[in-house]
């Protein structure tokens, strides 16, 4: 392929916000972590269970808002259709707006059940349901955020979720060490204060993110007329897009609790070095998950134009740049494993022992966790072809990662690195698999 300037101008202008508010909310998780891992293993455990209702839901709020993306961006590529854009702002809320209210039911008034399903550690349930009563009040209002950072970010407008990212966490961060601790008056408020922050951080999002859009005219800015009314053809095709999407984020939402139930039965320090290793992982993934979602959007910005030839070259662009940059950064994870844990003095040396295995083992199949960002939530939905990315997630995670996870760790009571290495496996398989699918290009057509 000839050297081509302008698409990674485009990409850059595109991808440098989105990793930025990446990086950001990676930061947030890991102070998170490491405030709360500073209580003991039995809070960061508490939290990271409690934690998995909100993985099911932002996986939600993610198929959802990936599948407005999806029209927003094919309509602002055809001359910046602005009802288009509008209609696919408007589906996306009111989908999200449905699994907002589902889950916010279950973290309020079904907390018991749902931590007894992700632990058997009494203590651990008690925190988590602690944490879950308060923590779910954020989801009523994340569902605002998440859709309406989607439609921007799908319409080139990608500064501002930044702007709203870093004032979130900046509020979160100062609300979590003040309120756990109990510091300036305030009472020490322990996993209760890790989640009132939660809940405050996300009104200042959604705050700014509203008045930044309005300033700037945003085609998108939660306005009145920015709701339209959804005809029946745009609603059937907005759901055949986003069912596939949902069914396959539900799914995968679903075997990460699997993974991580898998843990928690193998012990508490099992399930913390877990949590922990998946917090800092989410570092490592910034730059696979800004670069794939900007070239998803890029693609779609040339769908939407009719320009297929160009969307076709940008594809094998994006997956060639994945694979050099995940063996740069494999060494990276492999040789700062070490380093990586600084921040985590409390947790056990078991605990500790366990997330250096998790980061080792990472560090070989890195590149193919940057290809398959690429592949199945850039690519291949930028076209549509929801249901091809779906089969391939779905397929190999529970063909393949959930139940040789499961039973290693139940059945065989294999050690802790040899379970791992388990949901290690997916990621190579799903690799080959997307890559053929993008060759086929039945995702290069246009939607609108």
């Amino acid at each position: 392929m000839r050297r081509d300037p302008e698409f990674y101008s485009k990409l850059v202008k595109l991808a440098a916000p989105m990793a930025i508010q990446q990086l950001l909310m990676s930061s947030l998780f890991i102070i998170d972590t490491i405030i709360v891992s500073s209580l003991g293993d039995p809070y960061i455990a508490a939290v990271g269970q409690a934690n998995q209702i909100s993985l099911l839901m932002w996986c939600s709020f993610s198929a959802i808002a990936s599948g407005g993306a999806i029209f927003a961006a094919q309509y602002w590529g055809k001359n910046q259709d602005m009802a288009g854009v509008r209609r696919a702002f408007t589906g996306s809320m009111v989908f999200g707006g449905l699994i907002a209210f589902l889950f916010f039911t279950v973290a309020i008034f079904f907390n018991g059940p749902a931590m007894h399903i992700l632990s058997k550690d009494p203590v651990v349930i008690a925190l988590g349901r602690s944490y879950l009563q308060i923590a779910g009040f954020a989801y009523l209002i994340q569902v605002l955020s998440a859709m309406l950072s989607s439609i921007l970010k799908a319409t080139a407008n990608t500064r501002i979720p930044m702007i709203a990212s870093i004032s979130s966490v900046i509020t979160n961060i100062v609300l979590d060490i003040i309120m756990v601790y109990g510091y300036l008056g305030f009472p020490r408020l322990e996993e209760k204060g890790a989640a009132l922050a939660t809940v405050i951080a996300s009104f200042v999002d959604i705050g700014i993110m509203v008045l930044l859009s309005r300033a700037a005219q945003a085609p998108v800015a939660l306005r009145r007329s920015d709701f339209v009314r959804l005809d029946k053809v745009f609603s059937r095709s907005f759901f055949k897009i986003v069912f596939p999407i949902l069914t396959k984020d539900q799914l995968w939402a679903l075997a990460m609790m699997l993974y991580s139930i898998t843990f928690a039965y193998m012990g508490t320090a099992a399930i913390a070095a877990f949590t922990v290793f998946s917090t800092v992982g989410g570092i490592v993934n910034i730059f696979f998950i800004a670069v794939g979602s900007a070239g998803g959007i890029l693609i779609g910005h040339l769908l939407g134009a009719a320009e297929i030839e160009t969307a076709k070259n940008y594809s094998w662009r994006l997956l060639r740049l994945m694979f050099i940059s995940g063996l740069v950064l494999g060494p990276l994870l492999f040789f700062g494993r070490n380093l990586l844990l600084i921040p985590f003095p409390s947790l056990s040396p078991e605990a500790i022992t366990y997330a250096k295995q998790a980061m080792l083992l990472t560090s070989f199949v890195i590149w193919a966790k940057g290809i398959n960002f690429t592949n199945l939530d850039g690519i291949l939905r930028a076209g549509g072809d929801t249901v091809a990315a779906a089969v391939i997630e779905i397929g190999v995670l529970w063909g393949i990662g959930v139940p040789l996870t499961m039973v290693a760790g139940m059945l065989l009571h294999l050690p802790f690195w040899q379970v791992f290495a388990m949901t290690c496996l997916e990621e190579l398989i799903k690799a080959i698999l997307g890559t053929h699918r993008v060759s086929k290009y039945k995702w290069a057509r246009r939607l609108v």
